[in-house]
């Protein structure tokens, strides 16, 4: 029997994933002096905050992996957005559920490098000096915005996840929280971004290089309004 589909909040809940949204990012803002290294337990925490007193089709999508065996509705559970093409697949999927417990681990690998080249050379609280330094944090948030959304490792709750990584990445470098978690940004620059990010079968592939431009415009109006 195909496991409950969770594609859409409960109508009641939006203004309270918002509330949600806006302490989360706050405090991150708190903690991000502090450098700590982010693990996948940190975005699963994220993603309960995000859901914390929401209604969901089966409690454990909170909080968990798409393919985790700890949750049988889970396992199998596969995710695309867009309309059916000829191979009965949605426009775009994410990575496969079985997948995504050797993607993962790669991912934060590739953020953890990038986070320990820009960390010695941006001082906690200071925010950088050069337009060049700015752009390094840009690339970094956009690159993995957009491997996130590319995974889709949730049942639901991707996008916004994918724009607390952003933030979290700002904020670690003093630079503002410059993308709204909840609701999406109402830029049809940014869901095509987050489109292309995404990819089909059978390398599952996207590119994020529209996320970097867009991200670099968000951030530049929220420095300079």
């Amino acid at each position: 029997m195909p496991s409950p589909v969770w594609n859409a909040d409960a109508p009641g809940d939006l203004n309270r994933i918002q509330t949600n949204a806006v302490a989360l990012v706050a405090s991150l803002a708190r903690a991000a002096d502090q450098r700590a290294l982010p693990d996948l337990d940190t975005a699963l925490a994220w993603h309960r905050q995000l859901y914390a007193g929401c209604a969901v089709p089966v409690p454990g999508y909170v909080g968990h992996f798409r393919g985790d065996p700890a949750i049988p509705q889970l396992v199998g559970y596969e995710v695309g957005i867009g309309p059916r093409q000829p191979d009965r697949l949605p426009e775009k999927v994410g990575v496969w559920s079985g997948q995504l417990g050797a993607e993962l681990p790669i991912l934060l690998a590739r953020v953890h490098a990038g986070l320990g080249q820009l960390d010695p050379a941006l001082k906690p609280g200071i925010r950088p000096a050069t337009a060049d330094a700015v752009q390094e944090v840009v690339q970094l948030a956009a690159a993995f915005h957009g491997e996130w959304i590319r995974l889709h490792p949730f049942a639901n709750g991707n996008g916004r996840t994918a724009r607390v990584w952003a933030n979290f990445i700002a904020l670690r470098y003093s630079l503002p929280a410059f993308v709204t978690v909840k609701p999406r940004p109402d830029d049809v620059s940014y869901i095509r971004a987050g489109r292309e990010s995404m990819g089909r079968p059978p390398d599952l592939a996207g590119d994020h290089s529209a996320v970097t431009a867009v991200f670099t415009r968000m951030l530049a109006l929220k420095l300079h309004p």
